[in-house]
């Protein structure tokens, strides 16, 4: 049987707004989305009929920007540093997206998640190694049969390169462990597909 989130990537962005935010995270060291991970993220929403997306990591506001403007979901993102804020909500007044994003400034692992309500899908995109943590503290917001989508699964293929570097071996073995808690993680049916830095679409059985 054929998987309906298979997605045939177009790897060139067509929205000018869009491309002068990702050309700007690039030549600024910013980690953002791929596009290719952004273009799942659209399909998932889409093929689902989101309406409301808990986003765990704001940067810049590229993702938070693109979802609006390609499907017209109502975004809240959680973002604690302070420049990412400034930036972030600049480049929503750019795009003409503020009545759509609700920006929580705040280091997302001390939110109290009680009082933001509930999410078709929660995409976690910020620090690699708390993405357990981020998993089980939102979870609880999942409206039935809502998703969680995680980024940066594979961290740039580094997975299958030899890395002397010791902070960054500790990460990519957090990373491993976060790989094997949600593939075995009851409650969902989780798929992990190796489009841009690698992706994971846990759905809520």
């Amino acid at each position: 049987m054929s998987n309906p989130y298979l997605v045939q990537v177009n790897k060139k962005e067509t929205n000018p707004l869009l491309v002068s935010f990702r050309v700007f995270a690039e030549e600024n060291d910013v980690p953002i989305i791929t596009y290719e991970g952004l273009q799942f993220l659209v399909h998932v929403i889409q093929l689902r009929g989101i309406k409301n997306v808990l986003e765990i990591g704001t940067a810049i506001g590229y993702s938070s920007i693109a979802m609006v403007l390609k499907t017209g979901v109502n975004v809240t993102t959680i973002e604690r540093k302070d420049e990412m804020v400034k930036l972030a909500k600049e480049n929503f007044t750019k795009a003409g997206v503020e009545e759509k994003i609700t920006l929580i400034h705040q280091d997302a692992l001390e939110v109290d998640e009680t009082t933001l309500g509930e999410f078709d899908l929660i995409f976690i995109d910020a620090a690699k190694s708390q993405s357990i943590k981020f998993f089980e503290k939102y979870e609880t917001l999942l409206t039935d049969k809502g998703v969680i989508v995680t980024d940066n699964l594979l961290f740039h293929d580094l997975f299958n390169q030899e890395v002397r570097d010791r902070n960054l071996r500790q990460l990519l073995r957090k990373i491993d462990t976060f790989n094997k808690y949600v593939v075995e993680k009851e409650g969902y049916n989780t798929y992990i597909y190796t489009l841009g830095d690698g992706m994971s679409l846990s759905i809520k059985e």
